[in-house]
């Protein structure tokens, strides 16, 4: 791994890190272009949707639903990871019979089942390929610095034991290292020429800004799910 602490914080001087309303959904002004990323989703097609207990409102169908994750493996209400393949939202969406638009998502999924449906969910091995796939359009070595902020939870411990803003700098690739070992990203990852940086805020919504060029790579990308949020 190449990232290495930097003591200067003069690069985050471009970033929006004070109380002033961000651009685009974090991210600074500037960029051609602005995208959200949809996360990983896997999906177990052994698990029968059509005997699952979505609304469990009494004692018994509380029970129930208890006794189909123990039966399927399934835990807090995802399948085991290691049966997961991957599925765009765009077949789940298919599948559901709706519109495949920019409000589609968990939110909608769970709502056009009834709940969240027990065939979904993610797993590292999904997350940590998702971002070697971003990253491989971001360019892998191309330099890049890593910033996570306190105000966003991806803090470090200082030597007080106090959270702290951290900012390293590496390759765009060493963000798979990051995710690999904190399970989410920095709150910040900007290439040093300034030419795309991701954001990644509490909520957990990946978003970037970059060139048009690069906006259209992911927009075609066959696996990569993205809006345009301009």
């Amino acid at each position: 791994m190449s990232r290495a602490p930097v003591s200067d914080l003069s690069p985050l001087d471009w970033l929006p890190l004070t109380d002033d309303v961000p651009a685009v959904s974090g991210l600074p002004p500037g960029f051609a272009a602005y995208r959200k990323l949809l996360p990983p989703l896997g999906v177990d097609r052994s698990i029968p949707l059509t005997t699952y207990p979505f609304k469990a409102h009494g004692v018994a169908q509380l029970n129930a639903r208890v006794a189909f994750w123990n039966a399927h493996g399934i835990v807090l209400g995802q399948p085991a990871p290691d049966r997961l393949t991957p599925i765009t939202y765009r077949q789940v969406a298919a599948e559901l019979g709706v519109a495949f638009t920019p409000a589609f998502g968990n939110e909608a999924i769970s709502r056009a089942y009834g709940g969240w449906p027990p065939h979904l969910g993610s797993s590292q091995a999904l997350e940590v390929a998702f971002a070697q796939q971003l990253v491989d359009v971001l360019g892998p070595q191309g330099d890049a610095y890593f910033f996570g902020s306190v105000a966003e939870g991806a803090y470090r411990w200082d030597a007080q034991g106090l959270p702290t803003d951290w900012l390293e700098r590496g390759k765009a690739e060493d963000v798979v290292d990051f995710y690999q070992q904190e399970r989410r990203w920095p709150t910040y990852t900007f290439a040093v020429d300034q030419t795309w940086c991701l954001y990644q805020g509490e909520d957990q919504e990946l978003a970037l800004g970059c060139s048009v060029a690069m906006s259209h790579t992911l927009q075609a990308h066959p696996t990569l799910e993205t809006w345009s949020l301009i």
